[in-house]
């Protein structure tokens, strides 16, 4: 029963998606929309998916860089895999990047057993800092550089400034574990007296999780003594931020319509942050269209034009994103494991890290 309560929420969810996708379209003239994705340009096109495999790169080798300067021995084809892998699940799974993060972690778990799981975790939130710090740095530099030349509106400065605000709260979080520490001992605490009812001794998931947490914050905190590495990261963050918006300007140019880079370097972050919204559809199907839609057109661009390039951004990012993780999983003969890589999804969409800890915790002990 509970399998199928689940099923039907993922297909409720994606038909909820489903209609946002049709009123986007219906808020901008289906016609015009269609006739110009008819027409674009198949060399661009190419182009924008060549430039999110070398953000991708980028995002991956920031991982490596940001894993080496935790002490962590992530290869750069470890780190490629394993980022694609996550992407992948990040499409399937309706979780707001977090089933990606642990199809990460669990990727490089099975290939470096004799590293630790706060390890791990550590090169991923320390990584995911530099993510959003970037994030935050290109969004605010354009927007001041934008500012300059012509006003802006309240309702752009609105969404910039929740959804820095919002990724700098997060970010906060992610060098500062600790701050956490009681709470997730708390929820730890009511989740041990409900499974003690149907188990015989002890758990100690609670000092269990503090110890993890304090692990984490341990290696979090090493990160920083490798500066040349974290600089690294930095920049090859921004490098990816960057050929994103480039991606972006490249399906603009496969419609024969142009537009600012400072919008592109606006749009392509904000456009991202509607994608990891925690909104429960997978992909954030529906919500991104409507979202990225209202952003262009606040920036003046045709309606038609502005739902023509979201929507070919979403079959770059969601479709040939996908289809990159089959071809690497295929190629890298994770398909021959495929059970395994379905439990993978399956305990991100169900499940976190630290529960995943706790319970292989409790096998061992």
């Amino acid at each position: 029963m509970a399998n199928l309560n689940s099923k039907a929420s993922y297909m409720l969810a994606l038909t909820v998606g489903l209609l946002l996708v049709i009123l986007a379209l219906a808020l901008s003239d289906p016609v015009a929309v269609a006739v110009r994705v008819a027409g674009v340009n198949p060399i661009y096109l190419a182009l924008a998916c060549l430039l999110d495999l070398v953000a991708i790169i980028f995002y991956a080798l920031a991982w490596v860089a940001t894993a080496r300067a935790l002490g962590v021995d992530v290869s750069v084809s470890d780190g490629f895999v394993g980022s694609v892998l996550g992407l992948m699940a990040d499409k399937v799974v309706a979780s707001a990047s977090i089933s990606g993060e642990i199809v990460r972690l669990l990727y490089v778990k099975q290939k470096r057993s004799n590293v630790s799981y706060a390890g791990l975790l550590a090169t991923i939130m320390v990584h995911r800092f530099l993510y959003n710090v970037a994030f935050i740095a290109i969004l605010l530099f354009a927007l001041m550089d934008l500012a300059r030349t012509s006003p802006l509106s309240p309702s752009l400065l609105s969404v910039s400034l929740l959804a820095a605000t919002g990724t700098f709260a997060t970010s906060y979080l992610l060098v500062k574990p600790e701050s956490i520490k009681g709470v997730a001992c708390a929820l730890v605490k009511r989740f041990e007296g409900l499974v003690q009812r149907f188990t015989a001794g002890r758990l100690d998931l609670v000092a269990r999780t503090g110890e993890f947490i304090d692990n984490v914050s341990v290696s979090v905190k090493n990160a920083w003594k490798r500066k040349g590495l974290m600089i690294l990261a930095a920049l090859l963050m921004v490098l990816q931020w960057s050929a994103g918006a480039v991606e972006l300007g490249a399906l603009f140019s496969s419609i024969n319509y142009s537009v600012s880079l400072w919008i592109l370097l606006i749009v392509f972050p904000l456009h991202c942050y509607f994608t990891a919204l925690p909104v429960g559809i997978p992909a954030a199907l529906g919500v991104t269209e409507v979202g990225t839609l209202l952003l262009l057109t606040a920036f003046g661009v045709e309606k038609s034009a502005a739902m023509a390039v979201t929507v070919l951004t979403r079959l770059v990012e969601v479709w040939f994103e996908l289809a990159l993780g089959l071809l690497v999983a295929a190629v890298t003969g994770v398909l021959q494991q495929g059970y395994r890589v379905y439990e993978w999804v399956r305990e991100a969409a169900l499940h976190g890290v630290v529960h995943h800890v706790g319970v292989k915790g409790v096998e061992r002990s």
